[in-house]
């Protein structure tokens, strides 16, 4: 039983696994904090895009309530002033006439 755990102590003695072992360890830490610097910095730009959003949000609510002010309190004479003319002549309508069947004109 020595013999077996002196060969295994013998093995860890070697500097090529000793090295390696300890680059692993190394490459994890490393993998582990650029992961979590990665996971809080999407936790931060979360939170200033949900800000930005509810200025934005707001904003389009005051230029919504604007426009219909504005659309309520536009009148004919107003539209004339801005350009505005009247259509001449008789007003044009399409509309879809329902056919009953279908039939080959020859």
């Amino acid at each position: 039983m020595t013999q077996y755990v002196q060969e295994k102590v013998e093995r860890f003695e070697r500097p090529i696994t000793s090295w390696a072992l300890l680059g692993v360890i190394f490459a994890f830490v490393f993998a582990y904090a650029y992961f979590i610097n990665a996971t809080i910095s999407n936790i931060v730009a979360t939170k200033d895009m949900q800000s930005k959003l509810g200025a934005l949000t707001s904003s389009v609510s005051g230029l919504e309530s604007r426009y219909l002010a504005a659309k309520s309190s536009l009148t004919k004479d107003d539209a004339f002033a801005m350009g505005f003319t009247e259509p001449k002549g008789e007003p044009v309508y399409v509309s879809k006439v329902s056919i009953g069947s279908l039939s080959f004109n020859r």
